[in-house]
């Protein structure tokens, strides 16, 4: 293996761990009392300040990654911020498993307006990578908690979608940007500021105070090194398949959700993983093309 195929490799890799993360943090985050919005904000705010204090302490000097930037940062916070606010609410309001698929049906979308572009041929390798995911999209909705389609449910499959083109934006923003930036400084200073856009929010948590040490738990433990791996791997990956490896998130969100909060899980989880690891070998192998929106 060449030294571009190991570093392919391990950027996946990479990016296959920042979805195990985050995994495990939506599946907590489903079943905690505080609202969505208080809790999106604070995971963001401390992940970021995390973040910069990392940068710091191993000579990144946080302020280069700003230099010319400022835009594309503050660009990249609010749309953030957008994207997780709508996930953690409709986390809350709709059975884990079809939320968590139809928030990463980001590759979905940049694939299809791709095309719809000329910047990807519609060959029948990428023709069967979409239709893949498709259908690991369907298994991983098949695989949701068996909730009925109580009040509030479609809502919250909306604001999963909404989240969905954030994450499609975010993919594509996150690309072009990573490249010429150190991970930790790039992610803190995002992070930041998605949560000042958020601070509003933190009013909820008068109410339910409790939540507010799992939320910095995880947001220690669990988001703050995803973060760093979703920016480390993002130098090497294009954003179409970058939200293909995410694609994996639910099978590690469903799981914790089961196990923190006793929320129910199913099965199609093993079809779900082959459809995957097929359309990430399917895309990693076919023809370099202009990434994005």
């Amino acid at each position: 293996m060449s030294a571009t195929s190991r570093a392919g490799a391990l950027a996946v890799a990479a990016l296959f761990g920042a979805a195990a993360l985050w995994g495990g943090t939506g599946g907590v985050v489903a079943g905690l009392a505080v609202g969505g919005a208080a809790a999106a904000c604070v995971v963001e705010l401390t992940t970021g300040i995390v973040l910069l204090l990392v940068a710091l302490t191993t000579g990144e000097r946080p302020w280069v990654a700003i230099v010319g930037r400022r835009r594309r940062m503050a660009l990249l916070g609010a749309v953030e911020a957008a994207n997780v606010l709508c996930y953690y609410v409709a986390l809350q309001m709709a059975p884990v498993g079809p939320v968590m698929a139809l928030h990463l049906a980001a590759p979905v979308l940049l694939t299809v307006v791709a095309l719809a572009r000329g910047r990807r041929s519609a060959s029948p390798r990428n023709v069967s990578a979409v239709l893949m995911i498709l259908g690991a999209l369907a298994f991983v909705a098949l695989s949701g908690d068996g909730d009925a389609w109580r009040s509030g449910v479609l809502a919250g499959l909306a604001l999963s979608l909404l989240s969905a083109g954030c994450l499609a934006v975010f993919l594509t923003l996150v690309s072009s940007t990573a490249g010429g930036v150190p991970p930790a400084s790039a992610a803190g200073f995002q992070m930041v500021v998605s949560g000042l856009v958020l601070c509003p929010a933190l009013l909820d948590l008068r109410q339910h105070s409790g939540s507010l040490g799992p939320l910095l738990l995880i947001s220690l433990a669990m988001f703050a090194p995803a973060c760093w791996l979703y920016w480390f791997a993002m130098r090497r990956l294009t954003p179409i398949l970058a939200g293909t490896v995410l694609l994996s998130e639910p099978f590690f969100g469903v799981p914790a959700a089961y196990v923190v909060h006793g929320l129910g899980s199913s099965a199609w989880h093993v079809g779900a993983i082959v459809l995957i690891l097929g359309a990430t070998y399917l895309d990693m192998t076919s023809r370099p093309t202009e990434p994005g929106i």
